[in-house]
This record gives C-alpha cells, sequence and structure tokens, in this order.
C-alpha cells in the first residue's frame, strides 16, 4: 500500500492587511489612492500636460485633502490651477480620491510622468553580413566561444540603430 504523500498547499492572503498593519490604513489608503491618480494622470490632465507634470502627495487640511503636483514650469502651474475644479472631478471620478480642497503645485525639475520608451526593434541583416562574421570569427578555436561571439556580435549589428536617440 502506498501512501500519497501530497504538500499541504499554501494558504495564500493579500498583502493589503499585513502593509495596513505595517503602515497604518490611513497612509495605505492615501498610497494607493496617489498610485491610481498617477495612472489616470494622462486622462485627466490631458498627455502633453501629464509629461510636464505630475502628482506628488496628499496633505491633512481642515476639513479635507490638498493634493500636490510638481510642476516643471509656472505656465503648467497656471494650467493647473486653470483646471482645478475639473481635476478634482476627475480624481474622484477615476480615482476615487474625495474630499479634495486644495491642489497646491511646487516647481520641480524634470517634474512629469513620462511615457515608457519603446522596445527597440532589430533590424535584418542579409546573409552576406552574417558571412562576413563568421569568416572575421573563424580563428577562434573553440566552438562554443565562436558561436558565443557570433551571437553576441549578431546582437550588436540588429541593435546599433535603434539604439540611437535624436
Amino acid at each position: 500500500m502506498r501512501h500519497n504523500k501530497k504538500r499541504s498547499r499554501a494558504k495564500l492572503h493579500g498583502l493589503s492587511n499585513d502593509l495596513a498593519n505595517i503602515l497604518g490604513e490611513d497612509s495605505l489608503e492615501e498610497l494607493t489612492g496617489l498610485a491610481r491618480l498617477r495612472r489616470a494622470w494622462a486622462d485627466i490632465v490631458g498627455p502633453m500636460m501629464a509629461t510636464r507634470t505630475e502628482p506628488v502627495q496628499f496633505e491633512a487640511t481642515e476639513g479635507g485633502r490638498c493634493l500636490w503636483v510638481a510642476v516643471d514650469h509656472s505656465i503648467m502651474a497656471q494650467q493647473i490651477r486653470f483646471l482645478r475644479d475639473d481635476i478634482r472631478k476627475a480624481c474622484f471620478k477615476h480615482a476615487g480620491i474625495g474630499k479634495l480642497t486644495h491642489i497646491r503645485t511646487r516647481m520641480t525639475p524634470g517634474a512629469g510622468i513620462k511615457p515608457d520608451a519603446p522596445k527597440p526593434t532589430p533590424k535584418t541583416l542579409v546573409f552576406a553580413q552574417k558571412r562576413a562574421l563568421a569568416l572575421e570569427l573563424a580563428g577562434i578555436k573553440d566552438r562554443r566561444l565562436r558561436q558565443a561571439a557570433f551571437q553576441a556580435r549578431m546582437a550588436q549589428l540588429e541593435y546599433a540603430d535603434n539604439t540611437r536617440t535624436e
């Protein structure tokens, strides 16, 4: 008779309870609200302003909260002031953040949520380039080392022009 010994399944639970115990319930709520707001920021203020501004922190005030927005230019600070009522409504709609009584700005060089850089795409090498590369590496006696050098040099050639930014 064979006993089938199975390992008991782990009891998985979310991290939010543990983080709430460490940080405190209010701090965790503030951090998650700020994260949701940062994700929706481009939808709230538009893509151009999102690259020049970003929500930084919440501050408790009398009767509500103040949202601090980092801006990289005084014109962006002025735009945030003009749009403050729309931003308050959108913060509640997109991120569930209520009781925003003030929206203040702070000058921060380089502020803004930059879009992710696109992944570089390799260019295809023609057979003549591969053959010339193989001839260059023909002097390496060890087969595995020659193959590794060939693959590395091919990757350099494939991505050579795609790494430059203009």
